[in-house]
Order: structure tokens, then sequence, then C-alpha cells
């Protein structure tokens, strides 16, 4: 990996970052000399800040290939916020380091590859996100469906969620609860492919079954949970499980 060169931009009052002394308190060029001097090569960076608040927190953004870094510190006070992301599921680790030093190392941590619970259990300062690790580790369609059922759980949709989990040739698929609407992907993150069917509320506690992004005049009008999950069954076509973990190109 290469660096860009920084132009000029914010900087910070080194009294409350002393570690920038020796950069004149420019948090992109500092953060990439400590870098260095540890023996780390950081992905291409950038210092942002918000021009309406030219007094708020300064960011640097560390656009590694696994995923963008952004170093927030404030300007009022010593505050260092650290998010680690990965495109299409947020952040997946996040933190309050005290030192650049700390979030220097994290950064080579996360361009390295080492899996989010090492990084977490190696810099204790970081949390890692459930729903990342589940993907990282290939349980994105179980993390799913338990984040279902408890959202669901005593709603008026937990006895669908419910069915649906209790059937075998969807458990493996990943649930996705938006506006009402219960939808089936073989990815856990987009792109994704819309070509299953989906559950919705009908009226008379009935249930609407179709395809996604179908009108919904053209959707099925059934009267139980079990009927359903039946026609979504039933629609499911020969690749339809199980999910896979989906890559930067990837269809469901």
């Amino acid at each position: 990996m290469t660096t860009q060169p920084l132009h000029s931009g914010p900087t910070m009052d080194c009294t409350l970052y002393p570690e920038l002394s020796s950069d004149a308190g420019d948090p992109g060029a500092g953060l990439r000399r400590i870098a260095a001097a540890a023996g780390i090569t950081l992905a291409p960076l950038h210092v942002t800040e918000w021009a309406s608040a030219p007094h708020g927190p300064v960011t640097v953004v560390v656009e590694a290939e696994r995923g963008t870094v952004h170093v927030v510190l404030e300007r009022d006070r010593h505050g260092i916020r650290v998010d680690l992301t990965i495109p299409w599921l947020g952040a997946a680790l996040s933190g309050q380091a005290e030192r650049l030093t700390d979030v220097a190392e994290a950064i080579d941590d996360w361009q390295r590859g080492d899996a989010l619970t090492v990084i977490a259990g190696r810099r204790t300062w970081l949390t890692a996100s459930p729903r990342a690790v589940a993907h990282e580790e290939g349980r994105a369609a179980e993390y799913a469906w338990d984040v279902a059922r408890e959202e669901t759980s005593g709603q008026w949709n937990g006895p669908l969620v419910e069915e649906a989990y209790n059937t075998q040739e969807l458990r493996h698929l990943v649930p996705i609860l938006t506006h009402g609407m219960l939808t089936f992907h073989r990815a856990p993150a987009p792109p994704f492919s819309n070509d299953l069917f989906t559950i919705g509320p009908a009226g008379n506690n009935g249930w609407l079954v179709g395809r996604q992004g179908a009108p919904l005049s053209a959707h099925a009008v059934v009267a139980t949970a079990a009927e359903a999950i039946a026609l979504v069954v039933q629609a499911l076509p020969p690749d339809g499980s199980p999910s896979v973990q989906a890559g930067g190109s990837q269809l469901d």
C-alpha cells in the first residue's frame, strides 16, 4: 500500500494532542508519521471536517482495502473515536483510543486481515460488532434469525417469524424485517437479487405473499402464517438455499 500526500487542512491543539507536536497539529500527517515509526504502512488517507462546524471534530479517513477507518478527533477536548467499517455492514469495530499510537496499531491489525475477535481481544478499547463477527465467521443467517426472533417476540408478527424459522427450507436464508415486511435473502448484505418472496400484513389478520418488488396487487392473500410460509417455500428457486456470504459483486 502507498500513502497519498496530505494537503493543508485542519489542525489540532497540541496541548490536547501532544503526539501531534512534531506535525504542527496536523492529524493526518501525525498519524502517518506515528505509524511509520512503528513500521506500519497506512492505506491512503485524507482529513475532513464539517464546513458548517469549523470548531467541531476532525476526521482522519483511512481507505483500507478491507474497509474504511474513521478516526474522529474532538477539538474542544482530548477524544479519539475510532470506527473500522465494512461496506454494507457498517462499523465492525468501534471504540475510544487514548493515543494515536494505539490507533495506528489497530489499523495495522485491520489492514493485515486479523479476525475481528482477535483485534478486539488485543485492543481492549475496541468492541467488535456482533453482526460483523457473525458475518465474518459465516454465521450471518443464524445471527439474522436471532435478531428477527428477538425483535418480534410478543409482537403481532412474532408467530410468522417463528413459523418461518421452524421451516427447514428457510432456516439457511437471511431474514430481514423492514416496514412490516419479512423478506428472505441468500446473502447477508447487498447487492440482492430480490427474486425470493416476501410476506407482509393483509386485512383481517391475513398475509400478503409475493415476489419482492412486485406490486401488492399481484400478491396472494392467505389467512394463516403457515399458508404464507408454504407459498414462499413453493416459490424458492432450485438454488434458493443455503445462504452465502456476500462479496463485492456477489448476488444472493
